[in-house]
């Protein structure tokens, strides 16, 4: 009897022990100083050398997974593990790609992967292989570990973000194989997580960003002698639309989630700001606006939608007239803002019958702000209380734009989190000696694994 007890006891299986996190965030730096080494600058991008990396890594760990090539070698990773279908799938996802970085003004090689001082240095370090390197290792932690799913947990690594395009990688995958990459929830980048004293010590989730909106403006003339005064001269015209769009102040919007963010980030500034970002939901609200606006532009776009010229071509001669002129403008459209409206508005500013106003993207409809409440923010909050305890969870609006909007606008509820940071490497992502701690990859990819199991494991 003695005996079959102990059999009994010795079959039944033991409390499965804690993923050794150390080990996690050393697996999840590995990856992506390995992901660093491959050159994806966009352009040309190259993303099938990570895609196949991808491929190999997971595939070692019976994953399998496929790679979505649009074109060339423009190509994005997905994979999935499966769950019982009880919900809908959980969708995690990168961009492979990186803006190009040529070394001049650079310490190190960027694409060496050096790490130094406790630092990882490479392009795309910060933006954002150090989120795919994390998110392979949460898949990879989930089969080892054989945790039973209620919803697909599926991993993409996506081509071609940086590029901005209308036509851009992101937008095939939505028309082409959406099948694939439907889901519930998603966890993307875009967000602001702060390493500050060893720990994670804020998590700005993004719950919404400002819309990426490309714009030509084509003033259309007579061409001519240019001895002769010429009253359609298109680069006269165009010259006095993009005057008055430099001019224009659209009005200020102190929606909750731009409120927040603008508060949060002054809070550890000068007291005027903190000031009136403290006055943003007064009876003086737009003077207050303002005056975030002058003492901090970067927070004072977060209260209305900008426009700037950025590109202009016309002529190709001093002594002609030309038939045309064309100006290159990109605009940042608070969230929710429908687009048509914002066109009309522009043309009215512009006030230049022969420029015409042209919009370049796809076509999306206005997309709300990402609810702060709900499944997904909760098992948030509960997985930062272990991986990042005493840190504040907040509501974030980022200046900044993803690829969010091409999921969002087909339903999915993305969620941006990034990789910590200190401040004074945030304003590397995209200049010389990009970097993050080393030391942040360790309660990053415990965050990234606490979440996807609080939300997508079996009770």
């Amino acid at each position: 009897m003695r005996a079959l007890l102990l059999a009994a006891l010795l079959a039944e299986p033991a409390a499965a022990a804690e993923p050794d996190w150390a080990a996690l965030g050393k697996d999840a730096t590995r990856v992506t100083a390995e992901l660093i080494r491959l050159d994806t600058s966009n352009p040309p991008g190259n993303e099938i050398l990570a895609a196949e990396y991808l491929k190999g890594a997971l595939e070692a760990e019976g994953i399998a997974g496929d790679i979505l090539t649009s074109t060339g070698t423009r190509s994005s990773f997905v994979a999935r593990l499966k769950g019982d279908g009880s919900a809908r799938p959980l969708l995690h996802i990168c961009h492979t790609d990186v803006v190009p970085a040529n070394g001049a003004g650079w310490t190190v090689d960027p694409f060496a992967a050096v790490e130094k001082d406790g630092l990882l240095y490479g392009r795309g370090a910060a933006d954002i292989k150090s989120m795919c390197g994390a998110q392979l290792v949460v898949l990879r932690e989930l089969k080892r570990r054989n945790i039973a799913l209620k919803r697909d947990v599926i991993f993409l690594a996506q081509a071609d973000e940086e590029s901005g395009e209308p036509d851009r990688h992101a937008v095939w995958l939505a028309a082409h194989h959406w099948g694939e990459l439907d889901a519930e929830y998603g966890v993307n980048e875009g967000g602001s997580t702060l390493w500050e004293g060893g720990r994670i010590a804020r998590l700005d989730l993004q719950c919404a960003e400002k819309r990426y909106v490309d714009l030509k403006l084509v003033a259309r003339g007579t061409p001519g002698h240019a001895s002769i005064p010429n009253a359609t001269n298109p680069v006269h015209a165009l010259s006095r639309a993009v005057a008055r769009l430099s001019e224009w102040a659209p009005p200020f919007e102190t929606s909750e989630l731009a409120v927040q963010t603008v508060r949060s980030a002054a809070a550890p500034g000068p007291a005027a700001l903190r000031e009136a970002a403290a006055g943003l939901t007064g009876k003086d609200a737009k003077a207050s606006a303002a005056k975030v606006a002058k003492l901090a532009p970067e927070l004072g776009a977060l209260l209305r939608d900008t426009c700037a010229a950025t590109v202009f071509k016309a002529g190709y001669k001093s002594n002609v007239v030309p038939a045309d002129a064309e100006a290159d403008v990109n605009c940042r459209l608070l969230p929710g803002r429908d687009l048509n409206a914002f066109l009309t508005e522009l043309r009215a500013v512009l006030a230049e019958p022969s420029v015409s106003v042209k919009y370049l993207g796809p076509p999306l409809d206005a997309i709300p702000a990402m609810p702060f409440d709900g499944p997904f923010v909760e098992a948030l909050k509960s997985a930062a209380a272990e991986a990042a305890p005493g840190a504040p969870v907040s509501a974030f609006l980022s200046p900044w734009s993803t690829d969010a909007e091409v999921f969002r606008a087909r339903g999915v509820k993305v969620y941006g989190i990034d990789p910590p940071l200190r401040p004074e490497d945030k304003d590397r992502a995209h200049g010389n000696d990009e970097r993050l701690p080393v030391a942040g990859m360790e309660p990053y990819t415990r965050l990234l694994y606490l979440l996807t199991v609080k939300l997508a494991a079996r009770d």
